[in-house]
């Protein structure tokens, strides 16, 4: 037993010099191949140095381009330039509540004495925080949100402010109430997949960042395959598992062969999807009940959680859906237009 951890490489021996540098959250000082991008969204914000009110903002593009990255820049490059605009960031998808959002808001500005208030009156404490100065709100994945009410309320009431909206759903801006798009009038950024060629320097850079000198022989087969699935974040899984697979053989070097088995592991290698908590509960619905459309699913969650709304409940089966968690295939019954599910991924 004394030699089961005998050759392992020591933390002065290891393959990362700073591991950190694979996180997807990881924000280097620039962000490469999106300087137009940055720029745009400075001027977004530019009139509220001016003490005007500043340009809405949604962001679209596919997964892994660079849009969360971009915007919490803009929020550190806020924090270091002045403090008379207050940053505010939300995910929607873990914070899909206006509660929740406004929770998130609070915390933003410092505000800690929430227990026991209800969400109006936390609203109008925010409202009056915010008001004081100009804030840039941003919140992404906002086509999770539950439902728009927060917007209306930021949109209406804040004096001087700008509203950026993240989606990876480009089409989400058309399903916009008009009343809310003309309170918003938000100006549209597309962020664009990256190139082979900026693939393979935005990976070059992160393996400056991560890895002693020399480490890597060749990225190329993993800079292909991340441009070919276009999301850097599988690029950083795979220099990753790369590293770890080449340090359980207690080599310094990482190898064609140990990039090879990080690509074949990547059948494996799923992106972490968060399930907000009605999302877990219909899915172990749909588990138990594997039988059931969506209309007999709804019936025994609106008698097992109380009064439900129908169009919460379908807009979290094509959550579910779009994340490739079930599929639905329509049918007739008696109920009418309803889907046959079917789980495809096991939560």
């Amino acid at each position: 037993m004394a030699d089961l951890f005998k050759g392992f490489l020591s933390d002065s021996e290891s393959i990362f010099k700073n591991e950190i540098a694979l996180d997807p959250e990881f924000s280097p000082k620039l962000i490469p191949f999106r300087e137009s991008e940055n720029q745009y969204i400075a001027t977004c914000i530019k009139p509220l140095f001016q003490n005007r009110t500043g340009k809405n903002l949604i962001i679209h593009g596919s997964p892994g381009v660079g849009k969360t990255l971009a915007c919490k820049n803009v929020i550190k490059e806020l924090e270091e330039t002045t403090d008379d605009i207050l940053p505010v960031y939300a995910n929607c998808w873990k914070k899909n509540s206006t509660y929740q959002i406004v929770l998130a808001i609070c915390e933003a500005l410092n505000y800690k004495f929430t227990h026991n208030k209800r969400t109006d009156e936390l609203i109008a404490i925010v409202t009056q925080k915010l008001n004081r100065k100009s804030s840039v709100i941003i919140l992404d994945e906002i086509d999770k949100i539950e439902n728009l009410d927060i917007l209306y309320h930021l949109a209406e009431n804040l004096y001087r402010k700008t509203i950026i909206l993240i989606t990876n759903d480009s089409n989400w801006t058309y399903k916009l109430d008009p009343r809310l798009k003309s309170r918003l009038v938000p100006d549209r950024l597309e962020f664009r997949p990256y190139t082979l060629e900026e693939t393979r320097e935005i990976l070059k850079q992160r393996i400056h960042h991560a890895f002693n000198s020399e480490t890597l022989t060749s990225s190329e087969e993993i800079a292909k395959k991340t441009f070919e699935l276009k999301d850097i974040r599988i690029g950083l899984f795979l220099l990753r598992e790369a590293a770890e697979i080449a340090e359980s053989f207690s080599t310094k070097k990482i190898s064609e062969e140990h990039v090879n088995k990080a690509i074949e592991k990547l059948s494996n290698f799923q992106k972490p999807v968060a399930l907000d908590d009605d999302e877990k509960a219909i899915l172990d619905l749909i588990k138990s009940n594997p039988e059931k459309t969506t209309a007999g699913i709804y019936n025994i969650y609106k008698e097992k959680f109380g009064l439900k709304s129908e169009r919460t409940f379908q807009r979290k089966i094509k959550s579910l859906e779009k994340s490739n968690i079930v599929k639905l295939t329509r049918i007739e019954d008696i109920h009418g237009r309803s889907y046959r599910i079917k789980q495809l991924t096991e939560f």
